[in-house]
């Protein structure tokens, strides 16, 4: 396992792809929440503002949720078309060890780009925040060592890992980087496109189910995170919409190792 894991690890960081992708992660998840920060303005002077701070920290995933698709569907993709696939799995003779090995190197890569990411755009978009008029007593400084917030950075870092594994899963399904990419990229943004045009309760049942419930990872508690339907807040705890975001996740392993067994490469 460990010659598989460096094996796997070697064709990440040689794959310019793969490479761009990485640094795109980081670039969109830090600069997209500062910007986004920068265009908020506030004149509440009271307590008990309803904009969710936390939230408004972090919302360059919406952007850095598709370079993640690309690094993970980059990481099976590549092998498929150059047809390297199958010197891999002939040298390996386990084919769950390659996927199984392509899934850590992933998620020991991805994640502690998109923590880093994570928590600098965090860091400049509260004092973007704050001199747009998001402050006390309307709204309470908010910083990384906040319980809430650290849950949020980490749990972001956590949701972009997972919709990286969605992408290797599915990549090893389809086998077309092509295709991979659009399915990834539509399965994140198309719940969120048409929760309009379902009735509520639909709408509701939705976001608890799909991959989109990943994002009440970002809520502060408090001041619960907007619903993308236009409603109060996600319909899912922060922790249970993550596990739900990770079970999409491990569906998609598992299917994409049963195509990898039973299917010709």
């Amino acid at each position: 396992m460990m010659r598989t894991l460096h094996s796997e690890w070697t064709k990440l960081r040689t794959q310019r792809g793969t490479l761009v992708g990485l640094l795109m992660t980081g670039v969109l998840m830090a600069g997209f929440s500062a910007f986004f920060a920068s265009e908020q303005e506030t004149e509440a002077r009271f307590p008990g503002g309803d904009d969710d701070l936390v939230q408004y920290g972090l919302m360059g995933i919406a952007f850095a949720q598709i370079a993640v698709v690309v690094v993970g569907a980059s990481l099976i993709t590549a092998e498929f078309g150059s047809g390297m696939i199958r010197t891999s799995l002939t040298a390996t003779q386990g084919r769950l060890r390659v996927l199984l090995a392509k899934a850590i190197v992933l998620s020991v890569v991805v994640f502690p780009i998109a923590l880093a990411a994570a928590a600098l755009g965090f860091v400049f978009a509260q004092s973007l925040l704050r001199g747009n008029g998001y402050e006390p007593p309307a709204y309470p400084k908010v910083s990384l060592t906040d319980p809430t917030a650290a849950r949020a950075v980490v749990g972001t870092a956590l949701l972009l890992t997972a919709y990286a594994l969605i992408a290797l899963g599915i990549g090893t399904i389809l086998r077309h980087s092509g295709a991979t990419i659009a399915t990834g990229v539509g399965l994140l943004f198309l719940p969120l496109l048409f929760l309009g045009s379902f009735p509520e309760s639909f709408a509701r049942r939705l976001e608890q189910a799909t991959p989109l419930a990943g994002m009440a990872i970002q809520s502060s508690g408090d001041r619960m995170l907007t619903g993308f339907d236009g409603g109060e807040g996600m319909p899912i705890g922060p922790w249970q919409g993550l596990g739900v975001a990770f079970a999409w996740a491990l569906s998609a392993l598992a299917v994409g190792f049963l195509a990898l067994r039973y299917r010709d490469v």
